[in-house]
């Protein structure tokens, strides 16, 4: 699996300012910058100790050395010292990582006057599902062994195949556990079946069979598409608990087509930084990728405002993940080669 990361005491405070500017401030362009240090310093074989080491990193710029220089000197970070005394950025950062209320509905909350979770326990504009987050939010932050996603991925397996006795049906669990990682976040199910047709209204029959066994407890977010659209990929977003224990943990099931599957698997697993980088390269190829497939790019224009826009044209088959690869353009990776 991944190598210990030799570098927390780097990782941990870049994270901390990954995640304020992602749920406090909603600047995705600099949370994600701290992403992609963060995951370049996780896999370094050693432990850095001069900003020399590092000058040369694609992932690290001049502003980002300079806050490593920072911590190997002092062994702090004024930047963030400064976000944790901002009473304003904190809690607009606890409250943005709530599950369903996100940065914009954070801070309205804080300007309404709430300045912990149990004010915000106390809002009647919450929705429900923001309560269920709320409800949940130390069991839906606590990381989740690989061993129990493992033994998740097993359990969905087995009851997905007996919906459907005699047909191939794949349950892969992507995200940072098909990356390898020992510790993961949430769960997702990637679902599909090889006859091309089983997986219509198939999610809607393998959640229903899930609760039944009391293994999923609390419905997030549901689309369910039946047969309404050849193309369109039915989800389901949840809440489960392992048996014997009431901790909840996240769950997201998309079900694809055969035709699909490979897109869903690449853009599941991730991670940001890959799946980015794959986007870039078949836009730069007149194509778009994203999670139902790689389309051929139809540029239009719109002649009242003269604005282009683009439309998706005929799906590239790919038959699995490296012919999508092959296509755009990227050396192959495997999945736990994806912690970019």
């Amino acid at each position: 699996y991944a190598p210990p990361n030799l570098n927390q005491n780097i990782t941990g405070p870049f994270g901390e300012l990954r995640d304020i500017y992602k749920n406090g401030l909603g600047d995705n362009r600099r949370s994600y910058s701290y992403h992609k240090a963060i995951s370049y310093l996780e896999k370094l074989p050693y432990q850095v100790t001069s900003v020399d080491q590092v000058k040369n990193a694609p992932s690290i710029g001049k502003s980002l050395q300079n806050h490593i220089q920072e911590i190997l000197s002092t062994g702090k970070l004024s930047k963030l010292e400064h976000f944790r005394d901002d009473e304003k950025v904190k809690t607009v950062s606890l409250f943005g990582s709530v599950w369903g209320i996100g940065p914009s509905n954070a801070l309205k909350y804080y300007e309404k006057g709430h300045r912990s979770l149990e004010d915000l326990r106390h809002d009647e504009s919450l929705t429900r599902t923001q309560r269920l987050g709320l409800q949940y939010f130390e069991d839906i932050n606590a990381k989740i062994p690989r061993s129990e996603a493992n033994y998740v991925e097993n359990l969905v397996q087995e009851i997905a195949s007996a919906i459907q006795p005699g047909v191939y049906i794949s349950v892969v669990c992507g995200g940072s556990y098909r990356r390898g990682k020992s510790l993961v976040g949430d769960m997702d199910m990637i679902v599909t079946h090889s006859d091309g047709t089983s997986h219509k209204g198939f999610l809607r029959r393998l959640v229903q069979r899930l609760k039944d066994i009391d293994f999923l407890t609390e419905d997030l977010l549901i689309g369910y598409h039946e047969e309404l659209n050849d193309d369109a990929v039915d989800t389901y977003f949840g809440l489960c608990k392992y048996p014997g224990r009431e901790q909840r943990h996240r769950i997201d099931f998309k079900v694809y087509s055969w035709e699909q599957y490979p897109f869903g698997l690449i853009a599941w697993t991730g991670n940001d930084v890959l799946n980015r980088r794959l986007r870039i390269l078949a836009n730069e190829k007149g194509y778009k990728l994203d999670d139902t497939g790689l389309y051929r790019t139809i540029l239009y224009e719109k002649h009242k405002r003269h604005k282009v826009s683009k439309l998706k044209g005929a799906r590239v088959i790919c038959k699995n993940e490296k012919e999508v690869f092959e296509f755009v353009g990227h050396p192959w990776l495997e999945p736990n080669e994806r912690n970019l």
